[in-house]
């Protein structure tokens, strides 16, 4: 239940970071550039997407401040609610009892929300922007096939660890003064793993399924929630391996 409730606040806080997006890109096109601009990104979207944007980018009632404002807004409210279910099932595994107030609940869930958002953005720049990012660090007209398989190598190495470390942070936060880096590390490790190989998976299945023609336009929102309670539950899967380890260490000791 709580993996369910954690993957639609998910689905919230990136409709909130949808809205930041297009709040900026409103501002752009309504530049001096805008036309541009504009014509770049019907280029670059998928066929029918643009008519879609543009119905909230270029409407001149929509003001991009108030898609801005409302994104932040929701990304404050919903990604800490995000946050403090993640860890509140944490602490369902562990079989602890929160004694905090509402306000330091709030609080820490807000600054864990941000610390995770920024090693994400660099988990994004490495998988998804790796080909550009490469380009802009190190221009060169020809490239061998043997330098592209050794960045993404590399690139795929600095991603698992962004992930590791996040997933360590997130286990090590929720229980600061019963855990340490060494007894997170594993669960955090696992589930580093596992998630890259879900990851996989899933887009083979997306990429394979044709299901478009069932579901229409629903079809990319029914696949994305589908993947935030899988991601849900693996972080869950995280503490839980942590938890028995610490279990199995305690008894040994015993």
């Amino acid at each position: 239940m709580i993996s369910q409730a954690v993957a639609f606040n998910m689905f919230l806080t990136l409709f909130a970071i949808l809205l930041i997006a297009l709040g900026l890109m409103k501002r752009s096109l309504e530049g001096q550039s805008g036309q541009d601009l504009a014509i770049r990104l019907a280029a670059m979207l998928p066929p029918g997407s643009w008519q879609l944007v543009s119905g909230t980018l270029l409407r001149p009632e929509v003001s991009s401040w108030y898609l801005t404002l409302i994104g932040w807004v929701g990304v404050l409210t919903e990604g800490s609610q995000t946050m403090k279910l993640i860890l509140k099932g944490i602490g369902v595994i562990y079989g602890d009892n929160d004694g905090h107030s509402f306000f330091w609940r709030q609080l820490r869930s807000l600054l864990l929300f941000f610390v995770t958002c920024v090693v994400l953005l660099g988990i994004i720049a490495l998988t998804v922007l790796g080909g550009p990012l490469r380009q802009w660090i190190a221009p060169q007209p020809e490239e061998s096939p043997l330098v592209r398989v050794l960045w993404a190598i590399l690139a795929l190495v600095l991603a698992m660890i962004l992930k590791t470390f996040v997933l360590a942070l997130i286990y090590r936060f929720a229980r600061p003064m019963a855990t340490t880096w060494g007894s997170v590390l594993p669960g955090a490790v696992a589930v580093a793993i596992l998630w890259w190989g879900f990851d996989v998976l899933f887009e083979i299945y997306v990429r394979k399924t044709q299901y478009g023609p069932v579901y229409g336009g629903l079809a990319a929102v029914i696949g994305l929630l589908v993947w935030m309670e899988f991601s849900a539950t693996l972080i869950f899967i995280g503490a839980a391996w942590n938890a028995e380890d610490t279990e199995t260490a305690t008894s040994a000791v015993m």
